[in-house]
């Protein structure tokens, strides 16, 4: 916003002169311009007259035959590698149930021959707590010890 005071009076500006300047354009003709197209033409002609001309090379029904041989080859061989990995890993998880399952059936067994030990042990006590003392001197009466 420009505030202008009423009481003043105005100030008048002369236009600046600005100094003329002369420019002056000067335009000369070169060949050379056109001969650089010219020769990037050519060369662009050349190459696409090749580039249609040329043929690649037709493989012949022996090269294929070969090729579709060596690749049946190449899969069956991953095939058995696959399939030798997979039955590693099947082998290796069926030993491991196996001798998780010896474990358990031997803990089994252990604790069940102890269980029947133990009943032994007891049948025993009773018998010899229960054996009526010999009196005709031919064997001793068996000493039971009481367990505490």
């Amino acid at each position: 916003m420009t505030y202008t005071d009423p009481s003043l009076p105005p100030v008048q500006r002369q236009p600046e002169r600005v100094p003329e300047r002369v420019i002056e354009v000067r335009r000369e003709s070169s060949p050379l311009g056109w001969l650089v197209a010219g020769v990037v033409a050519i060369v662009a002609v050349i190459a696409v007259a090749f580039m249609l001309t040329s043929r690649p090379m037709d493989a012949s029904s022996d090269q294929i035959a070969q090729a579709q041989e060596q690749g049946r080859t190449a899969g069956l061989l991953e095939g058995a590698q696959v399939g030798l990995q997979t039955g590693a890993q099947q082998a290796q998880a069926a030993a491991e149930s196996s001798a998780r399952d010896a474990a358990a059936a031997s803990d089994a067994l252990r604790r069940q021959t102890e269980a029947q030990a133990r009943t032994a042990a007891d049948a025993a006590h009773d018998a010899a707590a229960n054996a009526p003392a010999t009196t005709d001197g031919t064997a001793p009466a068996p000493q039971v010890d009481t367990p505490q």
